[in-house]
């Protein structure tokens, strides 16, 4: 059953891995300068969304364990 819920520290790794495996690659404007490769860690990318999630603001489509969909929401 998917749940969705507020993105915890603890669950930032898998985060991390489900943006690098199914949205870094493909935003358009990372594929249109290639960016970066699928799968692939990307410093940059990977310390801006950890720095959003940290604004408590971020929630998540899960199902068990497995990240199905982030929306990653910050302060400005």
């Amino acid at each position: 059953m998917v749940r969705f819920v507020t993105i915890t520290p603890e669950m930032g790794a898998a985060v991390l891995q489900h943006l690098r495996d199914s949205f870094f690659a493909d935003e358009p404007l990372n594929k249109a300068v290639s960016l970066c490769e699928r799968g692939q860690p990307h410093a940059a990318l990977e310390g801006l969304c950890t720095a959003t999630m940290a604004d408590g603001l971020s929630v998540a489509a899960i199902d068990d364990d497995t990240v199905l969909g982030v929306a990653l929401n910050g302060i400005l």
